[in-house]
């Protein structure tokens, strides 16, 4: 398993992913964002990407459904993480192509991600 749920501070969601982002990975980290939204919240992401390496391949990607039914419900989207994938995540994520706020930070501004995605 590549991702872990560090916390859960109200609405903001501590995740990190490490090496390859499985498709299940994915599906559970979509499964703790229906969790908070079911619970009225509208969640904010921040995402610590170490050692990341891409998404698994060889899988279907392409299932919507998620970001149809509940992608306007997240807030913000904070990416933190070799800059080397910020244009690959931003296509993942769908920047640009959805309500939420998404915006991708190097390592060493771990600090202003976190008080970007509370914000």
């Amino acid at each position: 398993m590549a991702y872990e749920i560090i916390k859960a501070d109200g609405p903001v969601l501590h995740i990190r992913i490490k090496g390859v982002m499985l498709l299940a990975d994915h599906q559970a980290i979509q499964a703790a964002g229906k969790k908070l939204i079911a619970q009225g919240l509208k969640p904010r992401l921040l995402v610590i990407a170490e050692n990341f390496q891409g998404w698994e391949k060889g899988v279907d990607w392409g299932d919507m459904d998620f970001l149809m039914d509940y992608g306007d419900d997240i807030v913000k989207m904070a990416i933190v993480g070799d800059a080397k994938w910020k244009e690959q995540v931003y296509m993942f994520t769908v920047k640009g192509l959805r309500k939420t706020a998404i915006e991708y930070f190097p390592p060493e501004d771990l600090t202003r991600a976190e008080a970007w995605v509370r914000a």
